[in-house]
């Protein structure tokens, strides 16, 4: 303990506060790819560390029916307006991977533009995905995803709802036909962050929560939202 200590003094403020080592950046503003952190167990094998931010994550693994289609990924966009993913993909393949992003920030000079990310899985580095960006993935089948993710809150965001803090648009939408939304402008505190999982979490044992992702549309200035309970196909018809 005591060396732990000692080794604090060589701190700055600035390394305590951790700021983000971006190491590859792409044409939407906080969309870019930062390092992790993580300690090898062999030579393409890590425990990867906690990224700074508030201790948040969640594990999504793309099992062998995840996708039916022939691109292996999601059928429709997400996009999130009181949390920025942090995601690490995690693959034992040479696969490649790719994922679309659309800028649907109202108040942004990028708004509606479009990119491409290909890449391969790599627990050395997480893609952050800024609050207000739509995206989706293709070839993820037999993939995991590592996502710790950073949350926002806010009192006067007439956009957001905090049930269910996702918007699905379509595939094949065009660019012009993207929501233009707010997002959320104040970072969550640790201590809500633990009590808005706890809160799930509990409802999820108490049966209270579907167990189902849920998936949320906005036609016009109304709201629908469809759980998979028979899965997503017989639910949308």
């Amino acid at each position: 303990m005591r060396t732990f200590f000692k080794s604090l003094r060589s701190f700055s403020l600035k390394d305590i506060e951790e700021p983000d080592d971006v190491i590859e950046r792409t044409p939407i503003p906080g969309l870019h790819w930062i390092r992790t952190y993580g300690l090898k167990s062999t030579e393409h094998s890590r425990i990867v560390l906690p990224s700074q931010g508030q201790g948040n994550f969640s594990v999504v693994f793309h099992a062998d029916d995840f996708s039916e289609s022939s691109h292996g990924g999601y059928e429709f966009y997400g996009l999130h307006l009181g949390q920025s993913d942090v995601l690490t993909f995690l693959a034992t393949d040479a696969r490649t991977m790719t994922g679309h992003f659309v800028d649907c920030r109202k108040d942004s000079p990028t708004l509606h533009t479009a990119c491409a990310l290909s890449f391969s899985g790599d627990p050395d580095k997480a893609l952050v995905i800024d609050r207000g960006v739509a995206h989706i993935f293709d070839n993820l089948i037999g993939m995991v995803t590592l996502n710790q993710m950073r949350l926002y809150v806010d009192f006067a965001n007439p956009d957001f709802n905090p049930a269910t803090d996702v918007i699905n648009v379509a595939r094949d939408t065009p660019l012009d036909r993207f929501p233009a939304i707010s997002v959320n402008r104040y970072k969550a505190p640790a201590w809500l962050c633990r009590i808005a999982v706890k809160a799930q979490r509990l409802q999820l044992r108490s049966g209270m929560a579907n167990p189902n992702h849920p998936f949320k549309f906005k036609v016009g200035k109304k709201t629908l939202t469809l759980t998979r309970v028979r899965g997503f196909k017989d639910a949308v018809r």
